[in-house]
Formats: C-alpha cells, sequence, structure tokens
C-alpha cells in the first residue's frame, strides 16, 4: 500500500462517536479515482441516526482507478474502526472491488491481490461486515 495523508472534513474538526452507536450498523459509501492530476479517495460514513461524517484522503502515489478504489475502501475501513466502530456495511461504485471482496471475481493481478487480501485482513476486525455494488452516480 502506499504513503498517504488522512484528513477528516467536517466543520466540527474531528468526530467522535457517542458510544451507544457503536454496536449498530454505520454505512460506509467508499470512491476513489486517478486523473492526470493525481489520485484520491474519498467516502462518507452514515452513522445508524444519519448523520454524515465525509472523509477523503490524497494519495502521494501513482494509481490505477481501481487501486485507488482499494485504497478509498481501507483507509475508510481505518477510519471507522479508529471511532470504534464494530458493524460496518460498506457500499462502493466500483464492482470490480466490490465483486472481488466478495470472492464473485478472481483477482489476477497480483498488486489488487495483495490489495484484496489487505481487506479481507480488516474485515477481521469488525464484528459485523458487508459490501454491496451500487450504481455510479
Amino acid at each position: 500500500m502506499g504513503n498517504y495523508f488522512l484528513s477528516t472534513e467536517s466543520d466540527k474538526g474531528v468526530v467522535l462517536v457517542q458510544e451507544k452507536y457503536l454496536n449498530k450498523i454505520w454505512t460506509l459509501q467508499f470512491d476513489g479515482s486517478c486523473a492526470t492530476s493525481g489520485c484520491g479517495a474519498g467516502a462518507v460514513l452514515i452513522s445508524p441516526e444519519e448523520e454524515v461524517i465525509p472523509l477523503s484522503f490524497k494519495l502521494q502515489f501513482f494509481n490505477t482507478n481501481n487501486t485507488a478504489e482499494y485504497e478509498s475502501l481501507l483507509l475508510s475501513m481505518q477510519a471507522a474502526r479508529e471511532r470504534g466502530i464494530k458493524n460496518l456495511k460498506v457500499q462502493g461504485d466500483a464492482e470490480l472491488v466490490v465483486n472481488q471482496v466478495k470472492r464473485i471475481y478472481q483477482v489476477k493481478n497480483e498488486r489488487l491481490r495483495n490489495y484484496r487480501n489487505a481487506v479481507w485482513d480488516s474485515i477481521e476486525e469488525f464484528d459485523a461486515f458487508s459490501i454491496e455494488s451500487i450504481p455510479r452516480a
């Protein structure tokens, strides 16, 4: 995985999660992309009470769109864990990434396989985890 800088964008600064919400299911929507100007990753954590916590990550290395999607997923899962969230429903528009994580698609590229394995390792740190593909906006 690459080097990155994490910023939590909120007018409240770093958002702390109330303990009564930690064991409920949170939603994580992630997205990553690359262009000639650089790569980035973003996500939103949505609380059980529908409070939205935006996250953004500037990737400081060359990526493909697929690796940027994996970086976004991994960094967002890390942000959820750091907030003490234990139950996560993940949604992403990267069909390839979602289906590789779900074991529907094979992973032929070694770099993507390493990312997929890192996601699998990260999943073990949650009490409940699901991932699904959603249509691109």
